[in-house]
């Protein structure tokens, strides 16, 4: 099993791809989103650093300050959620981008993308908070996962762990430490992945989703459809 617990040790992306206020900006060359492709295919997870920017990250910040949060319990887990969902719902138009979208297509190689839809969540240092594990394979044919860490402040504990789904081998254990970060891996019922509890300090809040191959209608653009 790989543990890594600094950024600067995981396979990363240029700052080139990130998500601002204004929308996707993609500056990876085709030579630099091969070399990504490389490794998220060897290490079966990437990190991109700065994903989304800090006056996008702030306005997002602000808005959860503002609201409350309600208890989810689901086959997966029990994790807090906004009971105002505008922050979520404004960075899911910014991360529907046909830029960003291809992306992530050659960065891992999947399918072309028709969407992108997930939720924001808060767990904090508590065994009443928890993750499962599971696959994240669903009918609206999620391709890739995406989760971000939106806290300003630290906490310990909260790695994602990816194992065999076939003999149960942990593949990898990362720590998302920095506010603004990004983690991808695939969705394949060869593995399976969950998020450990939060062992100290702060609540551990993620915008975490999926990118598909088909529209979810519970999103934006799949009620659109």
């Amino acid at each position: 099993m790989a543990a890594l617990n600094e950024p600067s040790a995981i396979p990363t992306a240029p700052p080139g791809i990130q998500i601002t206020k204004a929308g996707a900006i993609i500056r990876s060359s085709p030579q630099q989103l091969a070399a990504l492709r490389n490794a998220f295919i060897a290490q079966h997870r990437l990190m991109l650093p700065s994903f989304l920017d800090n006056p996008l990250l702030d306005l997002i910040q602000k808005k959860l300050r503002d609201t409350e949060f309600c208890v989810v319990d689901r086959e997966t887990g029990v994790e807090l959620r906004p009971i105002d969902c505008t922050a979520y719902l404004a960075t899911e138009l910014l991360l529907n981008s046909p830029k960003l979208f291809r992306a992530i297509e050659q960065i891992t190689g999947c399918a072309r993308i028709a969407c992108f839809s997930g939720r924001i969540y808060r767990r904090p240092a508590s065994s009443s908070y928890f993750n499962r594990w599971h696959t994240d394979i669903a009918g609206e044919g999620r391709m890739v996962a995406l989760s971000v860490n939106l806290n300003a402040e630290a906490y310990e504990g909260g790695a994602l762990q990816i194992r065999s789904a076939k003999t149960h081998e942990i593949l990898c254990e990362v720590y998302n430490r920095r506010c603004g970060d990004a983690i991808i891996f695939p969705v394949d019922e060869k593995f399976e992945h969950r998020v450990c509890e939060v062992e100290s300090g702060a609540a551990k809040t993620a915008l975490a989703g999926w990118f598909t191959s088909k529209p979810d209608p519970n999103s934006l653009f799949g009620r659109g459809r």
